[in-house]
């Protein structure tokens, strides 16, 4: 390859980390670009993980995964709103008093 970073990269670099949550957080620390003859790749690091340890994803994984979460996330918004137009979720807000200037 001429120039490796003159096109996007095929792969992402990640730092796993494990949250108490049970949820992994993915820390980006470099990127992958693929060889024109497929055999291999050219990996360039911002940053060492202390464990050693990186985990290398398609770009287009992380792509739909954050598609996906996105509509998760906007489903559960429409949920949210469906709930407060109940008019039994209005009635303690409703009868509350009444101030006036």
């Amino acid at each position: 390859m001429s120039n490796d970073h003159d096109k996007r990269p095929s792969h992402i670099a990640y730092q796993v980390r494990e949250g108490d949550d049970n949820k992994s957080y993915f820390n980006r620390i470099g990127a992958v670009w693929q060889h024109k003859d497929g055999e291999g790749f050219n990996i360039q690091l911002d940053s060492v993980p202390v464990d050693g340890k990186a985990t290398v994803r398609s770009v287009q994984d992380r792509i739909q995964e954050a598609k996906d979460n996105a509509r998760d996330a906007r489903e559960g918004e429409r949920r949210d709103d469906k709930r407060s137009a109940n008019r039994d979720d209005r009635r303690d807000r409703d009868s509350a008093p009444r101030y006036e200037r």
